[in-house]
């Protein structure tokens, strides 16, 4: 893997950070490449250098996020392992799923981050032989739950630890849709 220029990740970061500051201010319609590149204290050009577009630039940050969970979730753990691993590597990054997350799903800033977790995800199931339940639907209606979760969580329900929030989704989402629907090929 290449390494990146520290530089070059200090501007990323500084990008990255600016339209999440900036929604705090205005709505993300009316955030301009000028007011991202002020706010990073960047040039114009620099940021079409990194990026073709604020969408671009979000959703390569709500990627970054998805694949730093992803990355953390090992086949051999439980579904709490798993949700507790989500769970701690999102808590760092609130305000940016947040923002994410306020997008509908076919949305430039969230359908590329969408397909990658969607085709991890369906790669790691099959469909029960008894089910009903095609594996597609299960799936989608398993990834639906996990995110309307960690948006309430997010939104609503910082009270509740990482741990507390693993328990409720490997209980209310996890089991309950693998028991009825889905073959975890890893576990």
């Amino acid at each position: 893997m290449k390494k990146i220029d520290r530089r070059v990740a200090r501007t990323r970061k500084a990008l990255a950070d600016a339209p999440i500051s900036l929604t705090k201010e205005k709505d993300y319609d009316q955030i301009t490449i000028r007011d991202l590149t002020e706010r990073a204290d960047v040039g114009y050009a620099t940021f079409y250098r990194h990026y073709k577009s604020k969408d671009e630039l979000l959703s390569q940050f709500v990627r970054r996020v998805a694949q730093d969970v992803w990355d953390q979730i090992k086949p051999e753990m439980s579904p709490y392992e798993e949700a507790l691993a989500m769970f701690k590597a999102l808590e760092p990054h609130r305000d940016g799923i947040l923002l994410g997350l306020s997008f509908p799903r076919e949305h430039p800033v969230m359908k590329p981050a969408w397909d990658d977790v969607m085709d991890k995800v369906l790669a790691l199931y099959a469909a029960k032989d008894e089910s009903a339940i095609p594996l597609d639907v299960s799936v989608n209606h398993l990834m639906n739950s996990v995110v309307e979760l960690i948006r309430w969580w997010l939104v609503e329900g910082q009270d509740y630890s990482p741990e507390q929030m693993a328990t409720i989704q490997s209980e209310l989402i996890f089991k309950v849709t693998e028991s009825v629907a889905l073959d975890n090929q890893y576990r």
